[in-house]
């Protein structure tokens, strides 16, 4: 008896996925949930236990893409099976052609002694004194006289001169070899593939516009320190990071209609914030949750976001740990940039961005001009959906909360 292995669905979204490694050799007996193949999806690499055991037959190469529910590989329930399915050639190795004998290189032509390898050759004496007079080498004279056409006359001297002339004037030194451009294909595939998908269906798919805001974060770093040196009593490092998460969750609070998500038709409001964190990988950005950030500490958000942010890099997230977010933060501060236009993480109707912290002069309410750390905050939003009020108004509020920082885990 034959069973087949189908490419399996990790998520509701998931369409295709790309085969990482095969775990078991063709031809192998595999017993039923033993792990016979790793594939990606758009959010993770994700191990797949077989649940029939037998002899298996490979359908499916590695970095093959395949839809779900399409054949990856067959399990035989006996040998005899599995021969009569691959005509018995596993395992044997294709005959290996021997080289062909490389070519004998073609002995070097030997030296005309009359030309520029020897110094003997024929020249006539006008030939020579012009030679002299001119200061060149007459072994670099082609010779066109004699009986055997090998004396150089005063005629091939001129000739030379005059070549010489209308030739470009030679380079001080010879110009470097240009290197060979190497060109190599990269694939496009597995987690690579499934977010140029996403973001370009993103922009399609909704009416986005961005938004700066410059806030002062003096006080916010100020905290932050105040934090760090209380590490050993919290049990966890906090960073900025942590409490602009704990500011938007805070924010998010007091607009359900912008804490949800849009499929085009309806708006899906949520009581509580499904906080997607932006976490850059080797493989791509991947955007783990928070779930139900709101009701979380300071210090439970900061250990949630590291650990998150620890199984994202290694492709270790869980099922449900992606896509199911109501608002995404993206937080650039450690680069060189003061201000971006971040892709909605859609169907979500709002991300949050932030740059790095600048030191900037700035006039404090009494008046007085101030070295300030001043950092500047975007928002992508779908206008479909949010309008201009309702991103002023949580510019507002997020501005207050950042330059009072103490209120944020009020």
């Amino acid at each position: 008896m034959r069973t087949e292995i189908v490419m399996p669905k990790a998520g509701l979204t998931m369409i295709e996925g790309t085969i990482s490694q095969w775990k078991a050799a063709e031809g192998a007996l595999v017993q039923k949930g033993e792990v016979i193949m790793e594939y990606e999806n758009e959010k993770n690499t994700i191990e797949y236990e077989t649940v029939h055991g037998g002899y298996l037959h490979i359908l499916a190469a590695e970095g093959d893409t395949v839809a779900v529910g399409a054949p990856i590989a067959v399990v035989t329930d006996t040998r005899e099976e599995y021969d009569a399915l691959t005509g018995g050639a596993a395992g044997q190795d294709a005959p290996v052609p021997e080289a062909p004998p490389a070519p004998q290189e073609a002995a070097p032509a030997p030296e005309d002694p009359a030309r520029k390898g020897g110094r003997h050759f024929r020249a006539t004496g006008l030939a020579r004194k012009m030679a002299r007079q001119a200061g060149i080498d007459l072994a670099d004279v082609t010779p066109s006289s004699g009986p055997d056409g090998r004396r150089i006359a005063a005629k091939d001297v001129a000739a030379y001169l005059e070549a010489k002339k209308a030739a470009p004037a030679a380079a001080l030194s010879p110009a470097p070899a240009m290197e060979t451009d190497v060109v190599t294909p990269v694939p496009w595939t597995g987690v690579r593939k499934t977010i140029a998908r996403n973001m370009f269906a993103s922009l399609q798919q909704t009416a986005q516009c961005s938004a700066v805001c410059e806030v002062d974060a003096t006080e916010l770093l100020a905290l932050r320190r105040k934090l760090v040196d209380s590490q050993e009593y919290l049990g966890c490092r906090v960073t900025v990071n942590d409490l602009l998460c704990a500011a938007v969750c805070k924010v998010m609070k007091k607009y359900p209609m912008l804490n949800g998500t849009f499929d085009g038709k309806t708006f899906y409001s949520h009581s509580h914030v499904q906080l997607s964190l932006a976490v850059a990988t080797e493989g791509g950005l991947m955007v783990p949750v928070i779930k139900n950030a709101d009701t979380l500490s300071l210090t439970e958000l900061s250990a949630a976001a590291k650990d998150l942010g620890v199984r994202a890099r290694e492709k270790c997230l869980k099922n449900g740990e992606q896509g199911c977010g109501t608002v995404t933060v993206s937080n650039v501060g450690m680069f060189p940039i003061d201000s971006s236009t971040p892709i909605l993480n859609a169907p979500e109707v709002l991300i949050f961005g932030f740059g790095r912290t600048v030191k900037k002069p700035r006039y404090m309410p009494d008046g007085a001009l101030a070295p300030r750390d001043m950092m500047n905050m975007y928002l992508t939003f779908d206008h479909q959906v949010v309008d201009g009020l309702a991103v002023g108004n949580v510019f507002k509020d997020m501005q207050y909360l950042l330059e009072h920082p103490h209120l944020i885990t009020v």
